[in-house]
């Protein structure tokens, strides 16, 4: 009995010397690939590889690395020691690369792509303030005197504004969102609809009684008729629907926002094509006159706010959105202007 009591203890033992040893391998295993230290070459050399296979030239390299040519030469050799094979040769038509080269440069341009659109990706997430693009005309006549509520309701920095009158490439543009009229297109954007605008006739009241009688929409014929080239279709849409045809909108009054013509039109220098909600405090004002208050033409473009759907739920991106669309809810002018059944946004 006390024997195999005595073997018990032994088997006991060895099973849990066993033990102790296979921790202790594992351990060591895990210590020692915790330790063990990548297989990578300098990353200055890849630098270099990349540079001098995606612009074709060694020249062009070091000018965008702000290194000399011989400094890339250097790195390549350094490149060519660490893999053990030659990469690329130079010679007066520019830079060929080995087989072994081909291979590697696909495989390091890939890598190099990645780290650049994490690195882009990371600064948008942590940039401070929200940059956004918008057309000059939406910025001065809605948006500029409603962003300080903006910032009072939500506690973030002021917005930076970029105006044009050109459409941006949000994957490829310094911005974070933008606002636009037009149609969604592009499948990696998320749109969020704002409202729809109607376009109308406007003049100056003086204008409207020195110049000929504009009493019917084909009175225009007779006017001088100022156009905003970058929404050219505009007048052709509000003259179709009123019926009329004849009317010179190419003539040389042309303008490329709707601020400079409402402004042009105001001053007397003829008949501007006006777009809700953006004319109303001048015609309140009396500044501009509507000819054919009842001739309002339904435009097939709706106003949308824009960011890329990878930027959709950043906190910047997503309080502006909230807020734009309650301002836009709020105001009494874009009553009118809610959303028509054409209005789709894709999902």
């Amino acid at each position: 009995m006390f024997l195999l009591s005595a073997i018990s203890v032994l088997v006991t033992c060895r099973f849990d010397e066993a033990d102790i040893k296979a921790d202790h391998c594992r351990s060591f295993q895990a210590f020692g690939c915790a330790r063990m230290k990548r297989n990578l070459p300098p990353f200055a050399a890849l630098r270099a590889f990349e540079a001098v296979v995606r612009l074709q030239s060694f020249k062009d390299a070091a000018h965008e690395l702000n290194v000399t040519p011989s400094a890339i030469s250097h790195q390549l050799r350094r490149l060519e020691d660490e893999v053990g094979c030659r990469l690329m040769r130079r010679d007066r038509n520019g830079v060929e690369l080995t087989p072994q080269g081909q291979r590697y440069a696909s495989i390091v341009t890939r890598a190099m792509e990645r780290i650049a659109e994490a690195t882009s990706e990371l600064r948008w997430e942590v940039g401070a303030c929200l940059t956004l693009q918008a057309y000059s005309t939406f910025t001065i006549r809605w948006l500029l005197g409603r962003l300080p509520d903006y910032e009072s309701a939500t506690g973030q920095p002021p917005v930076r504004l970029v105006t044009s009158q050109l459409d941006v490439d949000l994957a490829s543009e310094p911005v974070d969102a933008c606002i636009f009229i037009g149609h969604p297109t592009r499948s990696d954007v998320d749109y969020t609809y704002l409202f729809s605008s109607r376009v109308f006739p406007v003049c100056s009241p003086d204008y409207l009684a020195a110049a000929p009688p504009l009493r019917e929409p084909s009175d225009l014929r007779a006017h001088t008729v100022l156009q905003v080239y970058p929404s050219a279709e505009d007048w052709s849409v509000w003259l179709a629907s009123a019926g009329v045809t004849g009317v010179n909108i190419s003539g040389d009054s042309r303008f490329d926002s709707y601020d400079h013509a409402l402004n042009a039109a105001s001053r007397g220098l003829g008949v501007a094509l006006a777009i809700e909600p953006f004319a109303e405090d001048d015609i309140a004002s009396g500044r501009l006159v509507e000819p054919f208050p009842d001739a309002r033409a339904s435009l097939p473009r709706h106003w949308y706010f824009a960011s890329l759907s990878s930027r959709r739920d950043l906190e910047k991106v997503s309080l502006f959105r909230d807020w734009l669309v309650d301002a836009i809810a709020a105001d009494p002018l874009l009553e009118t202007c809610r959303r028509p059944a054409a209005a789709v946004v894709p999902s």
